[in-house]
């Protein structure tokens, strides 16, 4: 940790096209593709994407936006994972910092269309919308805060929480993001910078990250929130360590909206900084949850930083992107990755890149094809790219990993 105390991550909770639940994380390892047609979409016959369509929003959030609805589940299930409910903390003591990238889209959508009368108050729709709900849930006075940086939103919270639990400034704090933007605005935005996949006849082997014929990713709706908390207050509560935050490392590289540094010299220096951090050799990553888009760009050049931060440890590395099976989250991506990173190393199990038949022969890296590989995983590295280059990198660890 680059500062003062250590810090832990006590609870989970997870919000996945597949269901909500840290058990929906099950079909992630398993390689199944949520990734289907959206037949609700006005004017968008062809549009697919990775929706919850079995979702029933809880009562006491039943009126906010969808988005919200899933960092209140998310939540909540962190929440009682870390067991807060039976040891709690001051109320003063706990942070809350969860973002919304693009706010409460869907709500302001309708507002745009007519629909919402002016009935939902303004603060009730802006990117600290989740944040503030999860915060009044649980009755937290801490800090209250909501990160916007693309799809390293999810990062950037668990770096911000991390801080000031590690300086002294909270003895815990929530984090993580959410996502619910299936819109006919965002999905045509993102047609138009040619970063979707098509459809193909079968929408749910359209997004295949690392591979030769990769040709865009599709959008993913849902959440995750972490709640980390110092060492000595896990200790103090009895809560366990599920990992520990080693060390993390946040930058830019503006090539434009969606272009990446295609030597991955940017990136690569983040990675580094942030095993220097966190005081771990290249060697000791077991495992990496890359961002791995599935556009020809990105896989790539992600590929090549991996590679040049590693060196030939890369060699012995589990990688893998898990975009191809709950879709591209967008501002929740990397909350979601690093629930799914810290399972990852509690089930000894590097999770699949599904629909990986073809790998790209210029990326030399072990991409993990198709079926989870058992193997431990002391310590993983969690990497994000986000639209307008921004960057962030995290290492994790077992508690006991030194």
């Amino acid at each position: 940790m680059p500062e003062g105390q250590g810090v832990v991550i006590t609870g989970l909770g997870l919000v996945l096209p597949h269901g909500a639940g840290l058990a929906s994380a099950d079909a992630v390892f398993e390689g199944r593709s949520a990734v289907g047609r959206l037949p609700d979409m006005p004017g968008m016959p062809d549009a697919t994407g990775a929706a919850f369509r079995e979702f029933s929003p809880p009562p006491a959030a039943a009126h906010e936006d969808r988005a919200v609805q899933f960092a209140a589940v998310a939540a909540e299930e962190a929440w009682a994972g870390a067991g807060l409910h039976s040891a709690p903390l001051p109320a003063e003591r706990i942070a809350t910092v969860i973002s919304l990238s693009k706010g409460c889209l869907l709500a302001l959508t309708r507002l745009g269309e007519g629909c919402g009368n002016g009935r939902m108050p303004w603060p009730r729709l802006t990117a600290d919308a989740a944040a503030s709900f999860v915060a009044g849930r649980f009755g937290l006075r801490g800090p209250v805060l909501a990160p916007v940086t693309a799809c390293a939103s999810g990062g950037h919270a668990l770096a911000w929480g991390a801080s000031l639990v590690a300086r002294g400034a909270a003895d815990a704090a929530l984090v993580g993001a959410a996502e619910a933007s299936l819109h006919p605005l965002v999905i045509g935005s993102y047609r138009r910078m040619g970063v979707l996949a098509g459809p193909g006849d079968d929408p749910a082997a359209s997004v295949r990250p690392f591979s030769a014929t990769r040709r865009g990713f599709a959008i993913g709706e849902g959440a995750a929130v972490l709640v980390l908390e110092s060492e000595s207050s896990a200790a103090r509560r009895g809560a366990p360590a599920l990992a520990r935050v080693k060390g993390w490392a946040a930058g830019a590289q503006v090539c434009g909206m969606a272009e990446m540094d295609p030597a991955g010299e940017a990136l690569a220096r983040l990675i580094a900084d942030a095993m220097r951090r966190a005081g771990i050799a290249p060697a000791a990553v077991d495992y990496v949850h890359a961002h791995g888009t599935a556009t020809a760009a990105n896989d790539l050049a992600e590929a090549r930083a991996i590679r040049r931060a590693l060196g030939r440890a890369a060699d012995r590395a589990s990688v893998s992107s898990t975009k191809a099976s709950h879709g591209h989250l967008l501002g929740a991506a990397t909350a979601v990755e690093l629930v799914l990173t810290v399972l990852a190393m509690q089930r000894a199990e590097a999770p699949p890149t599904a629909n990986l038949t073809d790998p790209d022969p210029a990326i030399d890296l072990d991409c993990t094809p198709l079926v989870a590989r058992r193997r431990p995983i002391r310590h993983a590295l969690k990497v994000a790219s986000g639209f307008g280059g921004q960057m962030m990198a995290v290492v994790l660890g077992l508690p006991d990993a030194k």
